[in-house]
């Protein structure tokens, strides 16, 4: 079987690595290579035009959830979001809505994010958008973007790689051009907040480049080198504001993929991947209905209880746990009793524990469950 593949420019012929044969482009730069050639095709620069994908060994993809119509939107609920619209605007502190994504900005920023509904790109029912608040006036510099974890970075060490998405901006857009960074660090699961402060070891851009925006969703790719000591990698568009923002200060964006070689079509995930590498970074429990079951545990004194939740995935490290306790109650010997429950002290990769404070008899099982409200279990390890 064949691929069809693109040459890149100035290529006149060219030696694949693992079969030794040599290839000269047709007219149009095209080449059907040999399954077994395309990895070392795609590491001098040749894109894969069509063909068979089963040369790929693992997910071409090394972004996660960069498709908003499969992204699991964890924190997209009551008490977090309204309308689709992440609740709490935010400032200088590297804040995550749609899974895997942070955004941050200055001490006086407001910045949104949302889950919008876009289908102006086939394969594609729900973008990103991110804004500033109308009526906000400040100024400082919005981030954007991912930090892949060391183990998913390696694989990219001292080879090409091409960063792509679809962006466009919104009607009342004052940010300019959007600078776009692929950053390469040496260092161990460095933190999103580190790679804005350019703070990471060795931080450098690795690839960079800039995008000039326009009101139609439009594919861009940027393309580089990574150093060969290269142990993780972030991907960062940045944007400055000007003046006063307006109703739509935006940008709005989609189908986000780094990958290694040059670029390729963009890879569709099953929703149900998408949502088991997002909860190895995140897992959020929205408060369901009065009597749905969440967890369960004991009663370690007459008005205390721990409460112990298994993590669908392992998560990178032991999470950071937040909580608004809403309605959730705690039912012992049948009787549901609302509790004020809060984040314990002993988490691990596996397992969150939740303290409650409502009556009960010590020594007894209690079983920690909805009331209909607003509150939520959120669990991060995201960087």
């Amino acid at each position: 079987m064949s691929v069809l593949m693109q040459a890149p420019s100035g290529i006149t012929n060219v030696t694949a690595a693992a079969s030794g044969t040599l290839y000269t482009p047709n007219s149009a730069g095209q080449i059907n290579a040999q399954n077994s050639d395309v990895p070392s095709l795609l590491s001098v620069g040749f894109s894969v035009v069509s063909g068979p994908a089963s040369f790929l060994a693992n997910f071409r993809n090394l972004i996660h959830g960069g498709d908003f119509s499969t992204n699991p939107w964890q924190r997209n609920i009551a008490g977090l979001a309204s309308g689709g619209v992440i609740s709490s605007p935010i400032a200088n502190t590297p804040t995550y809505f749609a899974d895997r994504f942070f955004a941050v900005g200055g001490a006086s920023s407001s910045i949104l994010m949302a889950q919008v509904a876009d289908t102006s790109i086939l394969g594609f029912s729900q973008s990103l958008k991110i804004s500033r608040s109308s009526g906000n006036a400040n100024t400082a510099a919005i981030n954007f973007g991912q930090v892949l974890e060391t183990s998913d970075s390696l694989r990219a060490q001292g080879q090409q790689v091409t960063l792509s998405f679809w962006a466009k901006q919104g009607a009342n857009y004052s940010g300019g051009a959007l600078a776009v960074a692929v950053i390469s660090g040496a260092g161990t699961n460095q933190s999103a907040a580190n790679m804005v402060a350019a703070t990471w070891t060795a931080q450098a851009s690795s690839v960079s480049g800039s995008a000039t925006l326009s009101t139609a969703m439009t594919r861009y790719s940027f393309t580089g080198n990574l150093p060969a000591n290269a142990t993780q990698l972030g991907v960062l568009l940045t944007w400055t504001p000007s003046g006063t923002a307006g109703a739509d200060d935006s940008i709005t964006i989609n189908g986000v993929q780094i990958e290694i070689g040059g670029q390729t079509a963009f890879e569709h995930r099953p929703a149900q991947v998408e949502l088991g590498l997002a909860q190895r970074y995140a897992y959020v429990i929205a408060e369901p209905a009065l009597g749905v079951v969440v967890g369960g545990g004991m009663n370690t004194g007459a008005s205390a209880q721990a409460i112990a939740l298994p993590t669908p995935e392992q998560m990178v490290k032991a999470p950071a746990v937040s909580i608004a306790a809403g309605s959730f109650k705690t039912n012992q010997a049948g009787t549901a009793t609302a509790t004020t429950i809060s984040a314990g002290s002993t988490h691990t990769p596996n397992m969150l524990t939740i303290d409650g404070n409502s009556a009960g008899t010590a020594g007894q099982g209690t079983l920690l469950q909805g009331g209909g409200g607003s509150g939520y279990i959120v669990a991060s390890s995201d960087f």
